[in-house]
């Protein structure tokens, strides 16, 4: 069960909108423009919400798949930063095949993967684990809604207003 509800959560938190918007559909048809664009006294750009994402759901998979990743960077805020990172649009479809992956290996790991410690620091299961990532996903997938909103970019037609 926990498998089949781990993948529903994700579904729903990256690309099938529910009570909510998920997070890639926040995304659809944002320019480079509206993805660099701030609002007075808001700390990120959807630009570099998604580039957190991308930092946090890339090293998470890595670890999923066995791989001992260590972060670039112990300091959050520098997770929002895109310095010389990808453009807009290669960013988004970076975060598309990050997610992607992330639900291929999801549905072919053993139920049983779930219930093993995530590491690096071995205190909460995958299953656990993986919660908290659709939680932040969909967290974060809000607030580019909201910024959307503000800058006059969302189209109410496409979820939840």
């Amino acid at each position: 069960m926990t498998k089949e509800l781990l993948l529903g959560q994700f579904t729903t938190c990256f690309d099938e909108n529910g009570w909510f918007v998920a997070t890639k559909n926040a995304i659809t048809g944002v320019t480079a423009e509206q993805a660099a664009w701030k609002f007075d006294g808001a700390d990120n750009s959807i630009h570099e919400i998604i580039n957190h994402l991308n930092f946090y759901n890339y090293a998470y998979l890595q670890r999923f798949k066995g791989i001992d990743f260590e972060y670039s960077t112990n300091d959050n805020d520098e997770t929002f930063d895109h310095g010389e990172a990808a453009t807009w649009e290669e960013e988004a479809a970076r975060f598309d095949s990050i997610m992607n992956e992330w639900r291929e290996e999801i549905e072919k790991a053993n139920k049983m993967k779930f219930d093993e410690i995530a590491p690096p620091r071995n205190e909460i299961s995958w299953a656990d684990l993986i919660g908290n990532i659709n939680t932040h996903n969909a967290h974060h997938g809000g607030q580019i809604v909201l910024l959307r909103k503000l800058q006059g970019s969302w189209d109410q037609q496409k979820g939840v207003s």
